[in-house]
């Protein structure tokens, strides 16, 4: 734990989890320098609840490295480069500079059960929170989800469980915190504009297990790549999930077999009764199973979620139905990897809507399955015309500027009995505050023409 009362703490960046910190912060007594390199606009909201706070005060419109020299602390929010030069400088001065997460984690009386990985972590955490709830126990999903993890501080004790959703970058400034149980679903190309190369993105995600001791508990995807990696990296009890395939499963884990899941040797209930599409969903729904039977859920719970969840928000989640077009919001999309798993769920036929801001992806990787399932993609964006030069030799590929044209021209283009994807492939902070607004502003334009040619959205 880091110990701030009386101390002088800088927070970088202001909004979810800089405002979080500032508050945990201020209640345990710190002085609290909020500092943003955005300008006031662009804080709305947040000035006026940072305000409320004690010992707390705003520098907004950049980063004064000299108010950051003079901090005892720095606790920065997961937007911002752990390699910043003002806190690169506040290291060298010896300053110590943590997560956001890192400061909750000391001030968290409740166990923690965290889930990182390039995709899938949303609806992992969502399963996991749920099912721990499902068996009479209290279960705060938070984190890189939904609440802030030092918001959530707040309303857990010993009993209950925290369920984090946790990020590389959340993971770039960890000293401490140990989860008792963790998992990382999976490792492909993503946030290579901040990370330097895949053995430094892999590296970060193994650092979840680095606090862990042999009582706690690893698992990890027996059919991922970085897997052998990832193992050499475990201290505590090691498990496996997903599908095994046509090899033996090894001891102990959670599997796809023959149809069915399997639960530490135990049946558990049929694929086929999943509501979620897809295969990553079965490798999600195996993963999130262990860990809520690790932390002392019964089989009956745990099979009981599994039959009742239907999804998140923005993650293939069903937006309507106009004429016969089918539409999906899958904004959470936001790399490659993510959008191949989400063609791989539909057997109609796709028009792809994807763009963003790049993260030094490949689309190429797309060209196989979207030659397979793809009539049409309407890229918008700042990188779209990479999409364009990437994907036109396997399919159509025009591009749109606004949301509302990029979709009027999906809807165009789309048949009857087919499928409009928005599954960016992006990052959304080109025209959008997060993936969030995203997919909810693509909701809204679709509710809008459904209207505007007289029918109902059925969702």
């Amino acid at each position: 734990m880091h110990y701030v009362h009386g101390k002088q703490v800088a927070v970088i960046g202001l909004g979810r989890s800089g405002f979080a910190a500032a508050r945990l912060l201020s209640v345990h007594g710190a002085h609290v320098v909020v500092l943003d390199d955005k300008t006031p606009e662009k804080l709305s909201g947040w000035i006026e609840r940072a305000e409320q706070l004690a010992h707390v005060k705003l520098l907004l419109g950049g980063i004064d490295p000299a108010t950051v020299a003079n901090a005892d602390l720095v606790v920065v929010s997961p937007g911002v480069p752990a390699n910043h030069p003002t806190l690169e400088a506040a290291r060298e001065k010896g300053i110590t500079v943590i997560g956001e997460m890192e400061l909750a984690f000391g001030y968290c009386p409740a166990p923690v059960a965290a889930i990182t990985g390039t995709n899938g972590k949303t609806t992992t955490t969502t399963l996991a929170a749920a099912m721990i709830q499902a068996s009479g126990q209290k279960a705060v999903a938070c984190g890189n989800i939904g609440k802030a993890f030092s918001e959530a501080v707040f309303e857990l004790c010993t009993e209950d469980w925290a369920v984090l959703e946790v990020s590389s970058f959340q993971l770039e400034t960890i000293e401490e915190f140990r989860p008792k149980v963790a998992a990382v679903l999976n490792v492909t190309p993503d946030h290579l504009d901040r990370h330097q190369g895949m053995q430094e993105y892999v590296e970060t995600k193994g650092r979840i297990f680095e606090n862990q001791k042999p009582g706690d508990a690893a698992l990890l995807n027996l059919s991922d790549k970085y897997t052998p990696i990832l193992s050499t990296l475990v201290k505590s009890r090691l498990y496996f999930f997903g599908f095994p395939g046509n090899k033996p499963a090894p001891k102990p884990g959670c599997y796809a077999l023959d149809g069915k899941i399997e639960l530490l040797g135990r049946p558990l209930l049929p694929v086929s009764e999943l509501k979620i599409p897809g295969p990553h969903n079965v490798e999600n729904a195996c993963a999130a199973s262990l860990m809520a039977s690790l932390c002392g859920v019964p089989d009956e719970s745990i099979a009981k979620t599994l039959r009742d969840f239907t999804g998140v928000e923005h993650r293939l989640e069903a937006a309507g139905e106009i004429n016969g077009v089918r539409f999906v919001n899958d904004s959470k999309g936001t790399n490659v990897d993510s959008v191949l798993k989400a063609l791989e769920s539909f057997e109609r036929p796709i028009v792809l809507i994807l763009g963003g801001r790049d993260k030094a992806s490949d689309f190429t990787k797309l060209g196989s399955l979207v030659k397979q399932k793809v009539t049409r993609i309407v890229a918008f964006g700042e990188c779209k015309q990479k999409i364009v030069q990437q994907l036109s030799p396997a399919a159509t590929v025009v591009e749109a500027g606004s949301l509302e044209e990029t979709v009027n021209g999906a809807y165009a283009a789309c048949e009857r009995g087919g499928v409009v994807l928005f599954s960016p492939g992006c990052a959304s902070f080109d025209m959008f505050q997060n993936y969030e607004d995203r997919g909810r502003q693509f909701k809204a334009v679709v509710a809008k023409m459904a209207q505007q040619k007289a029918g109902k959205v059925n969702v």
